[in-house]
């Protein structure tokens, strides 16, 4: 890992000379997802997506453009009775469910210890390998976004697909399709058995709690309520509520929160995940340009975030996610007065763990006043 500081007035100065770069006049915006490693940004809904039941899978990160770091993975769907794929488990793929919009329930099961969570916006839930899980989605209009390392899982989602997706209008998803449970679902029983080429290993077994109150279960968890806690180790399947997992503030340049979902210690040091939330960019803030020894990907959930590389100012809205290159030097910042996004990143130290490390334990999702 490494990184430079530009000092200054300058370093605004240079942050607000690049201009900005639009999808028709840019080399790093993409409208499909390269083949290859490259520097690249995708808006929200641009990237392909392939039909699973009444679910839409996109993925604006797939394994050939991280050169297998990791997948970013959008799905949306309308609420459904019926869970939205069988029981089942992976061996090699750790899996990581945030909610982005709408509800939907998520059920873990190791050791013979059942857990599951009703999952609101901003909340989170871990799935390492050797985890039966599955999910229902229960919200008319709800999008998951789902890391999953190492990447390539997509090709899962290819093979079950019954065909591309497309909507000229971008709409999530297609409203008009049958809403029954069996076509809501995902794929059978039959069907997930003959995927263990794709590291998927069927639990036909399992038989999913439904005794939630407030949405968990057991009862005696905290989930909204109180703190929740990273796991220890890298098997442990866990929870975290939006806003209610351990925050750092970070007061190098500018303010920022960081709230980690996985850090070098639940991923046995493959990969990190966190939200980072920051202020607006002043003209006495220093912006540091940041380098990398691993690939990064960001997306963004709420404001509008800034990232130079390459000499191209690109701006990212709701759901738009860029992807960095191992060594490849950007800055990033906000221009509004709340900006806050998701970032993943390959291997147990990138910008997350750097601005934790250089920040301080923190007890409120949002930074001081003054």
């Amino acid at each position: 890992m490494r990184y430079s500081f530009t000092l200054g007035a300058a370093a605004f100065a240079f942050a607000t000379a690049a201009p900005v770069t639009s999808p028709s006049n840019s080399s790093i915006w993409v409208t499909e997802v390269p083949t290859s490693v490259r520097p690249y940004a995708i808006q929200h809904y641009l990237a392909g997506g392939c039909v699973v039941g009444q679910q839409i899978y996109r993925f604006p990160v797939t394994g050939p453009s991280s050169d297998y770091a990791f997948s970013l993975i959008q799905t949306n769907a309308p609420g459904s009775t019926a869970l939205g794929v069988l029981p089942h488990l992976h061996e090699v793929h750790y899996e990581n469910f945030f909610n982005f919009r709408g509800r939907f329930q998520l059920w873990t099961d190791k050791y013979d210890d059942q857990n599951t969570r009703v999952l609101l916006p901003g909340d989170y839930g871990a799935v390492p390998h050797n985890t039966t899980h599955t999910f229902q989605i229960l919200d008319p209009d709800t999008e998951m976004l789902g890391v999953i390392q190492p990447g390539g899982f997509e090709n899962l989602f290819y093979a079950l697909s019954s065909g591309n997706y497309s909507s000229t209008t971008l709409s999530p998803y297609d409203p008009s399709a049958n809403a029954s449970s069996d076509s809501a679902a995902g794929p059978s029983a039959s069907l997930i058995a003959t995927l263990e080429g794709f590291d998927v290993y069927a639990q036909p077994d399992f038989s999913p709690r439904y005794d939630a109150i407030n949405g968990t279960a057991p009862s005696n968890t905290t989930w909204h309520t109180g703190s929740n806690a990273l796991a220890t180790d890298a098997y442990t399947p866990y929870f975290v509520a939006k806003d209610y997992g351990p925050k750092y503030l970070n007061s190098q340049n500018g303010y920022q929160v960081i709230q980690p979902f996985v850090t070098a210690t639940q991923s046995a040091s493959n990969f990190t995940l966190s939200t980072i939330t920051t202020d607006r960019v002043s003209s006495n803030t220093t912006v540091p340009t940041r380098t990398f020894v691993g690939h990064a990907a960001f997306e963004v959930l709420e404001g509008q975030l800034q990232v130079e590389m390459l000499g191209e100012k690109l701006s990212l809205l709701q759901g738009d996610v860029v992807f960095i290159p191992r060594n490849t030097s950007y800055i990033y910042y906000s221009e509004v007065a709340y900006t806050k996004f998701m970032h993943v990143g390959q291997g147990g130290e990138g910008l997350d763990s750097a601005l934790i490390a250089a920040g301080e334990s923190w007890d409120s999702p949002v930074w001081p006043t003054s």
